[in-house]
């Protein structure tokens, strides 16, 4: 019954959440997480599929299992997650030496699977035919971790028109805002320091602004940190809840996609440029130093060098902190999978590298703001950490141990960093 488990992630942080999870619904069982697959009884991919590569590159490692399954034909080889929902007895089709295939809302029965239950087999369904069930912490919590994931709801109800989320993971489900905030205190009675509150769109759960208040005065928490926020129920209500409390972290992911109002439109993005503005500008007029985080697609189906452009503008108004850009990519099931292509590859490979360049000089541009100043680091137990506004800091000195508070004077900024000398 105590059987070693490897587990691997691929995608969003929802995905970390859910393997952390996973770990502790093992755990329960006896089992133990290694870190090599070689190694393990179990081995497990959590999947993403919210883009082509993403797909891809799993199916690419789960393929090279098979020489693994050859060697140690008693091993466990199972894919969980979004992938799983997706394409079910597919991956048990191409892919024969998989074992198990299991859904986002099922993934969390796999040790009763695999210890009582099949061994084997596809498990998905319905995500919507599924309550919200509790994976209260406290199994695992080594002692060198200082940061946990705290899910707050599942699923998505905003039906973005190229986004497979809702349908690999369902409608929005929403936690207990008193479950949530006793999960806050058990971690932070276990020593865990800072927490992140998770959603696809986080700030849609009916009582956010109450979780924000709770948690930011739970005892021990040194930071809490919530992602990811959808632009259209951003208010300057939260901000100030944010810019109020100094437990809660000056940044913000507020995925803006498209600078365009006609590209929104079409995207099903329920919020025009001018409401992201108000939100994003008046971040900047409070919180002079707060971080915003954005993603970007460029390529849309429709997307002309003129919508683009207003891209362009956007990044240059706002100037964000960190942007993730990608090209678009068609998602089957999804409404915009029956889009007209009308953007070559070439286009959004360009358009892509012009976006990458604008928002490289814009993350430098806010990045020497903090040049000269004297930041708190969380180390990560080597001599680089994440400050309140998630900048990375690599920092000179004596090493710290993870999760040690560490004072750094920030000597120079570079795009995607700063470096900085630990003050003793």
């Amino acid at each position: 019954m105590k059987k070693s488990v490897y587990i691997k992630t691929f995608g969003c942080q929802m995905n970390k959440s859910d393997s952390k999870r996973l770990e502790e619904s093992f755990a329960a069982y006896g089992g133990s997480v290694i870190s090599d697959e070689s190694d393990a009884d179990v081995v497990i991919y959590n999947t993403c599929s919210v883009r082509e590569h993403a797909e891809n590159k799993a199916l690419s490692h789960i393929g090279r299992l098979k020489f693994l399954k050859d060697k140690k034909p008693s091993i466990k080889i199972c894919v969980v997650g979004c992938m799983a929902q997706r394409m079910g007895e597919e991956i048990k089709k191409r892919l024969p030496h998989v074992d198990v295939v299991a859904g986002p809302s099922l993934m969390f029965e796999l040790p009763g699977i695999l210890y009582d239950g099949a061994g084997s087999g596809v498990f998905t369904d319905d995500p919507e035919n599924r309550d919200y069930k509790e994976f209260f912490p406290g199994v695992i919590a080594g002692e060198s971790e200082f940061a946990r994931y705290v899910p707050i709801m599942r699923g998505c109800d905003n039906f973005c028109s190229y986004c497979i989320v809702p349908y690999v993971r369902g409608r929005e489900k929403y936690r207990k805002k008193e479950d949530i905030i006793a999960e806050c205190r058990v971690l932070g009675g276990k020593g865990i320091k800072e927490i992140t509150l998770l959603g696809q769109a986080v700030n849609s759960h009916p009582e956010f602004k109450e979780i924000l208040k709770e948690a930011a005065v739970v005892k021990r928490l040194k930071r809490v940190r919530f992602l990811t926020s959808y632009p259209g129920k951003m208010d300057r209500e939260t901000i100030d809840i944010v810019r109020e409390n100094e437990t809660l972290c000056n940044m913000f992911h507020i995925p803006l996609q498209s600078g365009s109002d006609k590209i929104l439109k079409k995207m099903k993005r329920r919020y025009t440029l001018s409401k992201y503005l108000d939100s994003a500008l008046y971040i900047r007029a409070t919180i002079p130093f707060a971080s915003i985080s954005t993603d970007f697609i460029v390529g849309f189906p429709g997307e002309t060098e003129s919508d683009f452009e207003k891209t362009i503008d956007a990044v240059k108004k706002i100037k964000f902190d960190q942007s993730y850009t990608f090209k678009y990519s068609s998602r089957p099931g999804t409404k915009a999978a029956g889009y007209e292509e009308t953007v070559t590859e070439e286009e959004k490979q360009d358009r892509l590298k012009k976006l990458n360049e604008m928002c490289n000089a814009a993350s430098l541009e806010r990045n020497r703001l903090f040049e000269g100043r004297e930041e708190t680091v969380f180390s990560d137990g080597e001599n680089s950490g994440r400050t309140g506004e998630n900048k990375i800091v690599h920092f000179k000195g004596s090493r710290a141990a993870a999760g040690e508070e560490v004072r750094v004077r920030i000597e120079k900024a570079l795009p995607h960093s700063l470096k900085g000398e630990r003050i003793n």
